[in-house]
């Protein structure tokens, strides 16, 4: 229980911090999966508006 209290103390040291790793982190994550949403959703979208307007 110590060693998570501990860690817990680590992380909102680190989140506190201005070059925090733990948002550096999150930034990269969330940057990555608004590209793969981009790259997987849009053409998705195109096909849906085409189907819808009959053209396949």
């Amino acid at each position: 229980m110590e060693r998570l209290g501990i860690l817990a103390e680590m992380f909102v040291e680190d989140v506190n911090k201005e070059d925090s790793m733990v948002i550096e982190l999150f930034d990269t994550i969330v940057n990555f999966l608004f590209k793969v949403f981009q790259l997987t959703g849009i053409p998705f979208l195109v096909y849906v508006l085409l189907e819808f307007a009959g053209f396949f």
